[in-house]
């Protein structure tokens, strides 16, 4: 039996937290369920696409949605396994999460996060593999979009399935496989453009 067999629903979870966590300074968009941190959310998979729809039904849909439940404060330093010390957020965010005893601490660093800002980080680092800079970039997303690209790399790769267990998501086209396609599409075909064909 794992830890999280022992806690409470994602649903109790919610419906505790439902009306404090405004307060805390967090927003929650309770019918495209996601990262009470980061904003994370599975697209529309998990969307409640009905409008008005009543609160027990919402309820019953948060068990579905496959957000960890974190403790506030660890068990290993006196966390209770009560709602009250549980947060909704993704793998990685769950990973991330700081381990005190103070509470504050947690909720300064939830509102902090941003899925959008941990994402164009990994970008940044893609292109800082490649050496490319702000301008380099403007090239590569061109290329990208360009349909001469997208048809030159139609099965040159693959999606990358996480190797650890706190990614978002299961498996995804990493920046670094498209940003290093496109800067390798880019150095052959401006060696051989008018001459060869691209490989």
């Amino acid at each position: 039996m794992s830890i999280a067999d022992d806690l409470p629903p994602r649903s109790q979870v919610f419906d505790y937290w439902k009306d404090r966590l405004s307060e805390l300074g967090f927003f929650v968009d309770w019918g495209e369920p996601g990262c009470w941190a980061c904003g994370f959310h599975y697209e529309d998979k998990y969307d409640i696409r009905r409008p008005g729809v009543a609160w027990k039904v919402i309820l019953k849909h948060g068990d579905q949605v496959p957000l960890q439940r974190c403790h506030i404060v660890a068990r290993a330093l006196g966390g209770a396994d009560d709602v009250a010390n549980l947060f909704l957020m993704c793998r990685e965010c769950h990973d991330l999460a700081p381990n005190t005893v103070f509470p504050d601490v947690f909720f300064d660093w939830a509102r902090a996060q941003s899925f959008y800002a941990r994402e164009f980080a990994k970008l940044q680092s893609a292109l800082a593999s490649f050496s490319l800079d702000e301008a380099g970039w403007e090239g590569v997303r061109d290329c990208i979009a360009s349909e001469k690209f997208k048809s030159w790399v139609s099965g040159k790769f693959g999606l990358h399935r996480p190797q650890s267990n706190y990614a978002p998501r299961s498996s995804r086209l990493t920046p670094a496989t498209i940003i290093g396609l496109a800067v390798r599409y880019r150095s052959v075909h401006d060696r051989y453009s008018n001459n060869a064909g691209v490989r």
